[in-house]
Formats: structure tokens, C-alpha cells, sequence
């Protein structure tokens, strides 16, 4: 038996594999034994996320708790946090996807679509204000980002910033492997900025590397070219690799709509 680490960027899973499925309640063991071959013996997963907020959700924490709970019966698993940063930032307004829908200002109002004269900062500017295809509609073939104007509006909005965990998953990968803890690694994610990290432990350490791609996106061409194998996540392993609905011998219950 071959002795396997493997290392999952928690956020790069769910966005490209589990939001908006009913796979949510995932067991990242089960998941990998079947990813992988046979041989692959998985000693430890190695599971990097931060805790959400519930600005936008406020039941995502209280959910989130609940499967870091299930995770936490797998003797396998060791969980690592990095950080949620919330923050607002002013950005120039390229299209403002509002088209005959309200906007909460004072006076609510709607806009149909079209182009709107701006007066404000250096002078005059041209504000267009169209509707984006609704979650899951064929969008059309990605357009030419064109720089903003110097007179653009300019919007303030909020944002969340996860932070640390591709720096820790990268971390603990190439210590792991310069430690000589593993034979072969296998690392869920499809972030370009493991590259590096990746291509050291598989080229100079000459330690097989899986990069697995989440099923929705196409592997990184540079992520194809550092690793040694490359897998698919795809549904029926999803569905495959669920927990139980109520974990035996605890009170960790699946939450509901997942």
C-alpha cells in the first residue's frame, strides 16, 4: 500500500462542486478513496477553510459548525482555518445589472435599460445599465474587459475575502513532503496559486501528485502541467460520498435542504 495525503481547499470544492447540489454533506474520506487508486492507503485529509459569516446568510455558520462536527468524527481529518476578512471597497461601475428591477434608495425606482448620463467627478459620464443571464442560463462568449473610464462611476460595496487557506494547504503540502510523510499526494483545488508548490514536491521531492478539479471547471492548464495525474469530480461520486443522515453514535444530523 501506497502511503496518501490528501489536501482539499474547502472553498474551491463547494464553489465548484457542491454549491447548488444536494451533495453538500460530504465526506472528504470516502471522497478520496474513491478518487484515487487502490493501492493509495489515505492516512490523513487534510481539510483548509475558514469560518463563514452570516452577514449574507445567517443560518451559514450555524450549518457550516454542524458539518465541521461530522468532520471532526473522522480520525483521518485535521481541519485548518484561515480567515474571513469583511470589507467595503470603491471600484469603478462597469454595468449596473438592475435593468426593470427596484432599487431600495430612498425613493425606490426602476430602470429600464439603456445608457444614463452621470453628472459628477470630472463631469459627464455614461452609466449602462443592463440585465446578466439569470445562475445557469448559456452565457455568451465572454467579453473583452475594456478599462474603466477616467470619469466612471464610482460604487462602494462590500466584500469577503477568504484568507490563508491556499498559503497553509501549500505550506503543510511541502512540509509534509520534505518531512517525507507521504508517497503520494492528492490536492482538491483548482487554484492556480499551488502551482508552484505543487511542481516542487512532484518534480524536485519526485513524489506523485493528483491534482483533483472540482467537476464544474476545466483543470488550470498550469495546474495540468505540475501535476503528475489529474482526476474529475464528478456527480456520482458526489452522491457516492455522502455521510449518513444522522452520523451513528451521535447527535450530528444532516442540516436540512442539503
Amino acid at each position: 500500500m501506497t502511503r496518501t495525503r490528501v489536501y482539499v481547499d474547502g472553498f474551491n470544492l463547494y464553489y465548484g462542486a457542491l454549491k447548488g447540489t444536494r451533495y453538500k454533506w460530504l465526506d472528504p474520506v470516502r471522497l478520496s478513496a474513491r478518487l484515487l487508486p487502490r493501492e493509495c492507503a489515505i492516512e490523513k485529509v487534510l481539510f483548509f477553510t475558514a469560518r463563514v459569516s452570516g452577514i449574507s446568510d445567517p443560518g451559514a455558520s450555524g450549518r457550516q459548525q454542524v458539518y465541521l462536527n461530522a468532520l471532526h468524527t473522522l480520525t483521518e481529518v485535521e481541519v485548518h482555518f484561515g480567515n474571513f476578512i469583511a470589507k467595503t471597497a470603491w471600484r469603478p461601475l462597469a454595468n449596473l445589472p438592475v435593468a426593470n428591477r427596484r432599487i431600495d434608495t430612498p425613493t425606490p425606482l426602476i430602470l429600464s435599460e439603456g445608457n444614463y448620463p452621470v453628472t459628477g467627478g470630472k463631469g459627464q459620464a455614461t452609466l449602462p445599465v443592463g440585465s446578466y443571464p439569470a445562475h445557469g442560463a448559456k452565457r455568451k462568449k465572454r467579453r473583452r474587459v475594456s478599462p474603466p473610464l477616467p470619469d466612471a462611476l464610482i460604487a462602494e460595496f462590500h466584500t469577503m475575502e477568504e484568507k490563508g487557506s491556499d498559503v497553509n494547504l501549500a505550506a503543510h503540502l511541502l512540509n509534509d513532503a520534505w518531512k517525507g510523510l507521504f508517497d503520494v499526494a492528492a490536492v482538491i483545488s483548482n487554484d492556480t496559486d499551488l502551482v508552484t508548490p505543487i511542481r516542487m514536491v512532484a518534480a524536485e521531492r519526485g513524489k506523485p501528485v493528483y491534482i483533483v478539479c472540482p467537476g464544474r471547471w476545466q483543470v488550470a492548464p498550469k495546474l495540468r502541467q505540475a501535476a503528475t495525474y489529474v482526476r474529475h469530480i464528478r456527480e456520482p461520486i458526489l452522491k457516492a460520498s455522502q455521510f449518513p443522515d444522522r452520523l451513528p453514535g451521535t447527535n450530528i444530523v444532516k442540516p436540512p435542504g442539503w
